[in-house]
């Protein structure tokens, strides 16, 4: 399905040396110059964070032992009630998929001219990140604004709730004050856990132009009751009567069933998404070497074609629309998450937003982008040598010289199911190049099983290390548990495939440890240029991309 399987990796890989540097380079540094904020965090800081400390079982489940949203609707008031003031939302829940399809559904309203306020959760490089309007992040003289306009307002509210406010409630509703203050045309707000319960689940129905639930499975289990079920029951909790509802694929069918259920329950006009938008390889096209859309290699093209409700919310002349489109996120899943985003697209235009054609769609499937899902990086010094030895060939001289360092492949994947897409869509690329990874995890993820679906890259070596989630230790795995899975993971798949890849297992006390032994471990391999793959957390993507010179492709 990648436009990069229609040629050789090698070739595609080489002409990527060519582009500028200066282009490419977004160090770390740079970031968060860009966006710090010490006061405003600082304040933040003070509030309850169940995401760097665990949420409490069953927290996000439609119970007496779930999160109260009653005081979210209390804080609300006290603000003014900023949601009531957005013509047109858009919720988005699902276990995994869900960031992928809010970056989506923001550019497409961004390329129809809207002027888009997006929430999602967590962040990768800056806290600023989670408020953007426009596709660009709050800045750091808006957040603190922002704080010194309401923060008495907040202070007030927690007093009275009894210190109950948490930093993700206190945060979403600054988020949507800000939408407010900003006079946003829609809203594009992603779930932070579950659904029922969520911070974010206090949209008016007036406003609801759609309830997106992207594929459902097994994450968060004990603060979402447990079984697919009940994670699927707590998602299609932001289902609002007769409100649509777009779904995303479902892998679990007895998920797809409860969901399904409760939409017909409140009478919700579902649409399917996978069955409405679909996407076919396109034929080659040997001329977009480069361009704005980026080489062939970091983009899928293909040709998207639209049924049912969506094709007429379009008004079409025809029953199907053909189009051809590119898009920047790498994968199969990705297509998923795509169709989900333009059948939403879809459900916006029905409810007013005319602006959204399919011109808008493919210009915004084109232009999206998100940091940490199969980002593709490189060492600035091997960018520089990787250039210069393009450069050589292109003039016919000889390729010799410093041997380029591998490649650096950020994905945030934490699931089984995101492990093995992330599996998947890297053979698909490098087919046959030595991998090193580089794994970090939450201590209440399914390493072992995460493990097992990560393992069949074969990789070459596998480096554990540790990281801070959300700033703090307490939900960090460490190494020793991580190459502990490993090893349940080899013993319950049988060990190694006969001629298979013997892994080298290692520990590392941090992520930049970690990565520069793993680019060791490759260069002292010699031979096919390879590649370090950072997983398991979107924090440990963070970290990297905070500490390490990479420049992205």
């Amino acid at each position: 399905m990648l436009r990069a399987v229609q040629n050789t990796a090698a070739s595609q890989l080489a002409a990527l040396a060519v582009k500028s540097a200066a282009d490419r380079r977004f160090t770390a540094a740079h970031t968060m110059a860009s966006y710090s904020s010490g006061a405003a965090l600082d304040w933040l800081g003070r509030f309850t964070n169940y995401e760097q400390q665990g949420v409490p079982q069953a927290a996000g489940t439609d119970s007496d032992a779930g999160f109260d949203l009653g005081r979210m609707h209390r804080l609300l008031g006290d603000l003014g009630d900023p949601h009531h003031a957005w013509p047109v939302a858009a919720h988005v829940a699902g276990t995994k998929g869900k960031g992928s399809t809010v970056a989506l559904l923001s550019s497409i309203l961004l390329a129809a001219g809207y002027k888009a306020g997006a929430y999602t959760s967590p962040h990768i490089r800056s806290f600023h990140e989670r408020i953007a309007v426009g596709g660009s992040p709050i800045s750091a003289a808006s957040l603190d604004a922002l704080l010194a306009a309401h923060g008495g307002t907040v202070e007030a509210a927690h007093s009275r709730e009894a210190s109950a406010l948490s930093h993700f409630e206190i945060v979403t509703a600054l988020a949507f004050k800000h939408f407010q203050e900003q006079q946003v045309d829609v809203a594009v707000v992603e779930v932070g856990l579950g659904g029922a319960r969520d911070a974010t689940n206090v949209l008016p129905s007036a406003s609801l132009a759609a309830a997106v639930i992207t594929a459902v499975g097994q994450d968060h289990a004990a603060a979402l009751g447990g079984s697919v079920q009940a994670i699927a029951a707590a998602k299609a909790g932001i289902m609002q009567a007769g409100r649509p509802v777009v779904l995303a694929r479902q892998p679990e069918p007895a998920a797809e069933a409860v969901l399904l259920q409760r939409a017909k329950e409140l009478g919700c006009p579902v649409i399917e998404a996978h069955k409405e938008v679909q996407f076919h390889s396109a034929a080659a096209d040997e001329s977009s070497s480069s361009g704005a859309a980026g080489p062939p290699l970091l983009q899928q093209r293909l040709r998207m074609v639209v049924t049912g409700q969506t094709a007429a919310a379009f008004e079409a002349p025809v029953e199907q629309i053909e189009q051809e489109v590119r898009i920047r996120l790498l994968g199969a899943h990705q297509l998923d998450n795509a169709a989900a985003a333009v059948a939403a697209a879809a459900c916006l235009r029905r409810h007013g937003m005319r602006g959204i054609d399919m011109a808008a769609v493919a210009a915004g499937l084109a232009a999206a982008q998100l940091p940490g899902r199969f980002q593709l990086c490189q060492f600035s010094e091997d960018a520089e040598e990787a250039a210069q030895a393009a450069a050589r060939a292109a003039q016919g001289a000889s390729s010799s010289g410093a041997e380029v360092g591998p490649w650096v492949v950020l994905d945030g994947a934490h699931t089984p199911e995101s492990a093995a897409a992330l599996a998947h869509t890297l053979r698909e690329l490098f087919p046959t190049a030595p991998v090193a990874l580089v794994m970090a995890m939450a201590e209440d993820k399914q390493h072992r099983e995460f493990c097992q679906a990560i393992r069949t890259v074969q990789p070459s070596v596998v480096v554990f290390t540790s990281v801070p989630i959300a700033g703090g230790a307490a939900r960090a795995a460490s190494p020793g548990q991580l190459a502990g899975a490993w090893q349940a993971a080899a013993i319950l798949g049988g060990g190694r495939a006969r001629g298979g890849v013997r892994t080298r297992e290692l520990i590392q006390a941090s992520v930049t440890a970690a990565v520069e032994r793993a680019r060791m471990e490759l260069r002292s391999q010699r031979g096919q240029r390879g590649v370090v793959v950072v997983c398991g957390s979107l924090h440990a993507v963070g970290a990297a991309l905070a500490q390490l010179p990479l420049e992205a492709c």
